[in-house]
Parts: C-alpha cells; sequence; structure tokens
C-alpha cells in the first residue's frame, strides 16, 4: 500500500496509520464507490461520543490535535472532529472535499442555528455527495447532493432544497435533520460554535453523556446509563446497573476504557 502524508495537516501521521485505524484494506482510487467503503469503515470503527465534554479533556479545534485523538489515540468524537478527521484522510487521498456548514434542527425552523453541525461535501465521479461521519444516528454511506429518498442500511433519509439543501434522517432518531450550505468554511470559521457547544450549560453535549453507532437496520446509542437499540424494529432499551456494565459497553462502541476515567464518566451518566 503506498504511503501518503495528510494534506495540509501539521502532523506526521500517515494515510496507512489511519486506514489500519478504521480496518480499510479496499481500493484507494478516488471513486463514488471508494468513498462509499471509507464511510462505512469508519462510522464501524470510530464512535460518535462526548466523552471529553464530561472529563474537561475537549482537545482544541486543529486538525493535528483531531487526528492524534481519534487515529492515534483511537478516540471517537463528535461532528467537527469526526468530519475534520475523515475530510483530511480522504483529502490526502487525491478527493476534492470541503467543510460544510450545517444547522441540525426543523426543515422550517425561523432562526436555523447555523454552525451547530459540519458536514463535507465531496465531489467525484461527477457528483456531489455529503459525507457524514460526525452524525451518530446517520446514514452509513453518503448521500448524493441531489433531491431524492435515499435507503441506506434499513432506513429512509431524503435530500430536499428549499432555499437551502436539506437532509432529512430517518424517523427512528432524535434529532429530524439539517440545513445544509455548500459554500466551503474553514475550519477555524467553526471554532466558536465549537466552544459553544463543549461548554455552554445548555448545550445537549454538556447536558448529557452520550455515545452513538449506526448499524445496518438499528442504532445504538448510550444516553447517560442506558442503552438504546432504535430501528424499524422497534426499539429496546438495558440499563447500565453498574459500571463494569458501562465499561463493557463503552468497550463494545470500540472506545479505549482503558485510557478514560470510567468511574468519573459513570457518574456523570449516573446524576
Amino acid at each position: 500500500m503506498t504511503t501518503h502524508a495528510y494534506a495540509h495537516a501539521t502532523t506526521t501521521l500517515e494515510v496507512d496509520t489511519y486506514l489500519e485505524r478504521i480496518g480499510y484494506r479496499g481500493d484507494l482510487t478516488p471513486s463514488a464507490g471508494t468513498l462509499r467503503a471509507l464511510h462505512r469503515a469508519h462510522l464501524a470503527t470510530v464512535p460518535f461520543e462526548n466523552l471529553d465534554v464530561h472529563l474537561d479533556a475537549v482537545v482544541p479545534l486543529d486538525r493535528a490535535a483531531i487526528l492524534d485523538k481519534v487515529v492515534a489515540r483511537r478516540r471517537g468524537g463528535y461532528c467537527y472532529e469526526l468530519n475534520t478527521a475523515f475530510g483530511a484522510l480522504l483529502e490526502a487521498l487525491g478527493f476534492d472535499v470541503t467543510l460544510a456548514c450545517a444547522a441540525i434542527g426543523p426543515r422550517d425552523a425561523e432562526q436555523p442555528l447555523w454552525g451547530n453541525h459540519v458536514a463535507l461535501l465531496v465531489r467525484v465521479d461527477g457528483g456531489t455527495w455529503v459525507a457524514d461521519v460526525g452524525l451518530g444516528q446517520g446514514f452509513v454511506e453518503p448521500l448524493p447532493l441531489c433531491v431524492g429518498r435515499y435507503e441506506r442500511a434499513g432506513f429512509e433519509f431524503e435530500v430536499a432544497r428549499d432555499d437551502e439543501w436539506w437532509v432529512g434522517l430517518h424517523r427512528f432518531g432524535r434529532l429530524p435533520g439539517y440545513l445544509l450550505r455548500e459554500e466551503p468554511r474553514t475550519l477555524e470559521w467553526f471554532e466558536p460554535h465549537h466552544q459553544r457547544q463543549s461548554t455552554d450549560p445548555e448545550s445537549s453535549f454538556v447536558r448529557r453523556l452520550v455515545v452513538q453507532r449506526p448499524h445496518d437496520g438499528y442504532v445504538l446509542t448510550v444516553v447517560g446509563a442506558k442503552l438504546y437499540s432504535n430501528g424499524p424494529d422497534g426499539e429496546r432499551e438495558v440499563g447500565l446497573g453498574t459500571v463494569e456494565d458501562f465499561a463493557g459497553v463503552l468497550e463494545g462502541f470500540g472506545v479505549p476504557v482503558g485510557a478514560v476515567d470510567v468511574g468519573r464518566l459513570y457518574r456523570v451518566a449516573c446524576g
């Protein structure tokens, strides 16, 4: 396998290291097929999680720091971290990729909260794709930036266009979807939004501990000290009654439990 350096990133990590992190051994030719395979592999191995918010250990919104967290330390993260990292990987492999500003909330929001989410727009094979590995209840493979309804892993998603693009999520999750703008944004542009999401007492990230991953046909979510499975076959709930139960579930999500203060996180989860 050819070794590549991350484009424009102040880090010595290599693409091969990232590919090993996500267990990817497939084709690296920039194409829609490769994008789909990389996207799926990333979501299968790197969880959506906000644990650092509750450990007072949020990393700066900096590519090198984010790549160190996600790749070297084998952690998960949330949209600003995970989509930044995945975008760096795609860019290094030769994809045309940009950060895109999004606003999670209702489609008809009078005052959309622009910047409360970041997605990726990837241009390949003559089309534009919405890639998003930073949304725990999202799509396991990218969606075309084209009006329509799309099935992904047993869930239905919608891409629509009014004044802005709308990416509608499946009906079994807690979020309706997000508005999306095509104008490229720099990582620095998202810094105040990152700070607000990770420090504001009113932020959902601060109010509750969450770990999440989409699978084929269901989504697994830890909220507080409970594990939920949601999908077309219904919802199941399991209480995590001990710190050992909690640690075992985190480990199942791929969180390196030996590298985080599980006891502190469990106390937060039970609070």
